[in-house]
C-alpha cells in the first residue's frame, strides 16, 4: 500500500493555524503584562495630602508625636524615580512610587519623600547612612502601595537581639553608637504587601 503524501495544501494550513496560534498567545501575555503594570500603577499613585493623611493615621510616637501637619510643614524633598522635585508642592502632586519612605529631620526642621523602585531599595534606605539609625534623621515611615508599613529595626548587642528606638539614641551621646548586624523587620501586616 503507498504511503500518502499530505498535499502541498494542507502543509502550510497547518503551518498557518500554529503561527496564529503562536500570536494569540504572546498577545495574551503582553496583554497580561500591561494589565499588571497598569494595577502597579494605579496601585502607587498616591498625592500629598493622601500621603499627609496616611502619616497622621500611623500614629508615629517615638521619640515624640509626628503627624501629617508637621510633615507638610517641613517639607523642603521629593526624590522618586522619576526625578527630584523642589518646593513649592501641591498638595495634589501625584506620587507614583510603589515604595516611600518619608523621612524628618527634626533640627532643621525638614520632611523628605523618596520613592523607590522596590522593597530591596527602601530597605536599604532605611539601614543606610541617611536612615533612621543617622543622629539627625528622627522619623523613617515606609510605605508600600499608598498604605503605612510599620517596621522595626534589630541590632546584636553581646549576644542577644536589640530593638533600635530613636528616643534612646537621642537620650545617650547619639553619635558614634555601632548598630552591628542592624536589620529591618516589617511588622506582620506590612509582610503582606509585596
Amino acid at each position: 500500500m503507498a504511503r500518502r503524501r499530505p498535499s502541498s495544501h494542507t502543509a502550510p494550513s497547518c503551518l498557518a493555524t500554529r503561527r496564529v496560534a503562536v500570536l494569540f498567545s504572546e498577545l495574551r501575555v503582553m496583554h497580561s503584562r500591561q494589565a499588571d503594570l497598569r494595577d502597579r500603577f494605579l496601585r502607587a499613585s498616591m498625592n500629598l495630602i493622601q500621603l499627609a493623611d496616611a502619616l497622621t493615621a500611623c500614629a508615629v510616637a517615638d521619640p515624640w508625636a509626628f503627624d501629617g501637619g508637621d510633615f507638610l510643614e517641613t517639607l523642603s524633598r521629593i526624590e522618586m524615580t522619576a526625578g527630584i522635585l523642589q518646593p513649592p508642592f501641591s498638595t495634589e502632586l501625584e506620587l507614583n512610587d510603589r515604595f516611600i519612605v518619608v523621612d524628618h529631620e527634626a533640627h532643621v526642621p525638614a520632611s523628605s519623600v523618596w520613592g523607590f523602585a522596590a522593597r530591596a531599595e527602601l530597605e536599604a534606605f532605611i539601614l543606610g547612612p541617611a536612615g533612621l539609625t543617622n543622629p539627625f534623621t528622627t522619623f523613617c515611615v515606609a510605605f508600600v502601595d499608598g498604605s503605612c508599613c510599620p517596621f522595626r529595626l534589630l541590632y546584636v548587642d553581646g549576644a542577644r537581639d536589640v530593638e533600635f528606638s530613636k528616643a534612646a539614641q537621642l537620650e545617650r551621646d547619639p553619635f558614634g553608637h555601632e548598630y552591628p548586624e542592624l536589620r529591618l523587620e516589617w511588622s506582620p501586616t506590612a509582610q503582606r504587601r509585596s
